[in-house]
């Protein structure tokens, strides 16, 4: 990028190319003669003293036109972009119970649920996030960080039975507030997927969600599965495996009730594209605010200009002083 930072000194120009277009309609008055003649002259061919000195002779103006140049202040900018980022802190909670084997969601709902939870990552790079699988208990896999990179590589290494088996919902809430309590971001966000009903832990849901409430926390709960019957992997004789319907048990009044409360929502994915887009969902719900702002760093060149001029009028006393040797 360039501009002139006194743009407005370039307006000295206009008497200098008056000058100059001067002194070139005087010069060639002073060569008006027989039109025929002078054509003839100029083909003489010119001696390399006199095509010096012709050269020479509009170095003074040529330096004048770079002073006032340097006058105006030209300079050098590059333009630059600074990103003003208010993320979101968002801890993510994730059923590894028994019942996330059922295979009504495809290929079973916790590996669904699991790839639905890596695009979400991936979609969001400016926030902190967090990870907390649970079953019987909670525990933090991945406190809050922007380190998306280990975060995607410890969900993608949860498996299923890795903790007891059970369904302490509110064990994992009160386990995502306690990470979330000392944030000091504008908005806190609880996102919760689970298949069942809170039966496990000393902690109920709603107390968890009086405490998410208190901290300005939102919760939102994703109930996976189908409604009726999901069928479900269970081992057979000989080390076989069959597939048994069982019912779907979904408490989602509580988690209408732990989502409302919070100013969060409760959403029903029975499919895979259903999950996938309620995560979009709430990804549009809670938007990381980012504001971009642009600036530019110049840099005086003017002193080229003086340095050139002065060049310049070096150049031409030399040609007319020494080379030419004319008198004073």
């Amino acid at each position: 990028m360039f501009r002139f930072e006194s743009w407005a000194v370039l307006f000295l120009l206009i008497p200098v190319i008056f000058l100059i277009w001067w002194l070139v309609k005087q010069n060639r008055a002073g060569r008006e003669g027989i039109r025929f003649s002078g054509f003839l002259m100029d083909l003489v061919p010119v001696s390399p003293r006199e095509y010096l000195f012709r050269v020479a002779a509009w170095f003074p103006l040529v330096a004048l036109v770079l002073m006032v140049l340097a006058l105006a202040r030209p300079q050098l900018g590059k333009l630059y972009e600074r990103q003003d980022i208010k993320g979101i802190d968002i801890v993510l909670c994730l059923d590894i119970s028994s019942s996330m084997k059922a295979m009504d969601l495809k290929p079973n709902r916790f590996q669904v649920a699991k790839e639905t939870l890596l695009s979400f990552v991936d979609g969001r790079p400016y926030d902190r996030m967090g990870y907390i699988p649970f079953s019987a208990y909670a525990i933090t896999r991945c406190p809050l960080t922007t380190d998306h990179k280990m975060l995607k590589q410890l969900i993608a290494d949860t498996k299923l039975g890795s903790i007891e088996d059970g369904t302490a919902i509110g064990m994992a809430i009160a386990t995502a507030v306690n990470r979330l309590r000392k944030s000091k971001a504008k908005s806190k966000v609880i996102i919760l997927a689970t298949d069942g009903m809170n039966n496990r832990g000393n902690i109920d849901p709603r107390s968890a969600a009086e405490l998410a409430e208190a901290l300005g926390i939102r919760i939102y709960a994703v109930g996976v599965g189908t409604t009726g019957y999901a069928e479900m992997p269970q081992p057979g004789p000989f080390g076989t495996v069959r597939t048994v319907k069982v019912p779907v048990q979904i408490d989602e009044n509580m988690l209408k009730e732990i989502t409302g409360k919070t100013g969060g929502a409760y959403f029903r994915a029975t499919n895979a594209e259903k999950l996938k887009a309620i995560y979009s969902i709430i990804d549009r719900m809670e938007k990381t605010k980012i504001e971009v702002k642009k600036f530019a760093l110049w840099r005086d060149i003017y002193s080229y200009f003086l340095w050139s001029a002065l060049a310049l009028m070096l150049g031409f006393f030399f040609v007319r002083e020494i080379v030419l040797r004319v008198k004073q």
